[in-house]
């Protein structure tokens, strides 16, 4: 595990040990808490090829991942910002840079944009507006978010999306909560309007709520982009 200062941005990277000699694929997690461990370790119990994890901690989850302002979920919540523009720019800008010479002498094989609830809907999104990710995991992504559906439908990925993961839990829509209770639907629509485009998709309905096996079902999601 190597931890890297950004310009102020705190980045933790996982690499095989020993490190190998090609080339590796580069998978991005933000992750609210933590530093990805529990997920680097679930990736490595699945047998994944070897590869690269980059975990941005994201503490302004929220606002930093909302891809336009909307209202709250919750009463007594505070509205989403919808700062992702900017959170990509530095993902894109400083971070990839960063990761890229920590890994020299190899340049990456693959870069690929992974996440879990907000950071799924970001995952989701970036595509839309740049050509930086070939392969995105939408993991239990908030993709029941105002208006994302429509964004999907009314604009073309970048060309270079070759796969899009997506994934849900099967009692997350099972909630009284007006937008929550879209989830699956929502996501099933995404997929479906990626897939339509020439995109290789997948989508798995897993067993539980939202808040089940985060680091096993990411680890899925990031195994399927790298098989």
């Amino acid at each position: 595990m190597l931890q890297l200062d950004v310009d102020g941005t705190e980045v933790i990277l996982w690499t095989p040990e020993p490190a190998p000699a090609e080339a590796l694929p580069v998978v991005y997690l933000h992750e609210f808490k933590g530093d990805g461990r529990d997920v680097w370790e679930a990736c490595q119990t699945l047998g994944c090829p070897p590869f690269a994890l980059a975990v941005i901690p994201t503490p302004d989850w929220d606002d930093a991942l909302s891809p336009w302002p909307a209202p709250p979920t919750f009463k007594g919540a505070q509205p989403y910002a919808g700062e992702a523009t900017a959170q990509l720019d530095s993902l894109t800008g400083r971070v990839m840079p960063a990761v890229e010479e920590a890994l020299q002498p190899a340049r990456p094989s693959l870069s690929a944009l992974a996440g879990y609830s907000l950071a799924g809907l970001f995952a989701a999104w970036a595509p839309f507006v740049t050509d930086a990710f070939p392969r995105v995991a939408s993991v239990s992504g908030s993709l029941w978010y105002p208006d994302f559906a429509e964004f999907a439908r009314a604009h073309e990925p970048a060309s270079t999306l070759e796969r899009a993961y997506f994934s849900v839990g099967d009692r997350e829509a099972k909630t009284r909560n007006a937008y929550l209770r879209t989830v699956e639907d929502r996501t099933r629509e995404v997929e479906r309007t990626i897939a339509a485009r020439g995109v290789q998709t997948t989508f798995e309905l897993n067993p539980g709520n939202h808040f089940t096996d985060e680091a096993g079902r990411t680890a899925r999601g990031i195994a399927w982009l790298l098989s």
